[in-house]
């Protein structure tokens, strides 16, 4: 999703722009925060494309990982309810056997 927007972006502003934001997003001290946006008006064109595209890597590894903890969670929780209901319909054929076998 955020991979696929970042992969659409073509002109230099807009992904200057998007690395001031990730930079200014990211949980570390802010005098190393104002380096960071210091360093990428430095940088040339090319420069920059190669980190957009490191960034732009970066999150779609974050995405793939998420995708697969949400579908192994999933699963897991998945395999719980048909646990759960093949323990109900067993008490239900243990009731139903019981139920004939008294009469």
């Amino acid at each position: 999703m955020i991979f696929d927007f970042l992969k659409k972006q073509k002109e230099l502003s807009k992904k200057r722009k998007i690395i001031e934001i990730m930079i200014l997003s990211l949980n570390i001290p802010d005098k190393q925060k104002e380096l960071y946006l210091e360093a990428i008006f430095i940088l040339s064109q090319d420069w920059l494309d190669k980190l957009y595209i490191d960034l732009s890597k970066f999150a779609h590894e974050l995405e793939d990982d998420e995708l697969n903890n949400i579908w192994k969670n999933n699963f897991y929780q998945i395999a719980w309810m048909k646990k759960i209901e093949a323990k109900e319909k067993q008490k239900e054929l243990n009731s139903f056997s019981f139920l004939i076998s008294n009469l």
